[in-house]
């Protein structure tokens, strides 16, 4: 029911724009022309010169935009040139902090293998004076 009535609206609204309008039809009568004035003639066209200047104007205005469009990118590729060095600068500090841990693990490592062997050979010693002790008491008996 909505439908049809937005759609009756629309038909009704269409056709009275449509009336409202054919009445509205240009008349050039109804407009007065003064026979004096010149259409054309109040236009005014640039000289040569004047062409010139402006064609010279909008060349420097171009070349100035292109000129600190160059700057805004060689600023930037310069950023981005600092930027890159500071993390390779970053990067080799932790290169040297990682060579630097990997010494020490290197070294603890070497550390508990010779103390790992000390054990060994420690309790060999006393698996050795078990095993004379155990001799001499069988061979008392």
């Amino acid at each position: 029911m909505k439908k049809l009535l937005i759609l009756l609206n629309l038909i009704i609204f269409s056709a009275a724009n449509s009336v409202y309008a054919a009445g509205m039809v240009y008349d050039p009568t109804e407009f007065q022309i003064d026979e004096k004035t010149n259409v054309m003639g109040s236009v005014k066209v640039p000289s040569n010169e004047e062409l010139m200047t402006n064609i010279q104007n909008t060349t420097r205005l171009a070349q100035e935009s292109l000129s600190a469009q160059s700057d805004n990118f060689n600023n930037a590729l310069f950023e981005l040139d600092s930027a890159q060095v500071n993390i390779r600068n970053e990067l080799l500090d932790y290169k040297a902090k990682y060579q630097e841990v990997d010494t020490q693990y290197q070294l603890i490592k070497e550390q508990r293998r010779v103390l790992n062997q000390q054990i060994k050979n420690v309790e060999k010693r006393v698996k050795d004076i078990e095993r004379s002790k155990n001799h001499i008491r069988k061979t008392m008996i």
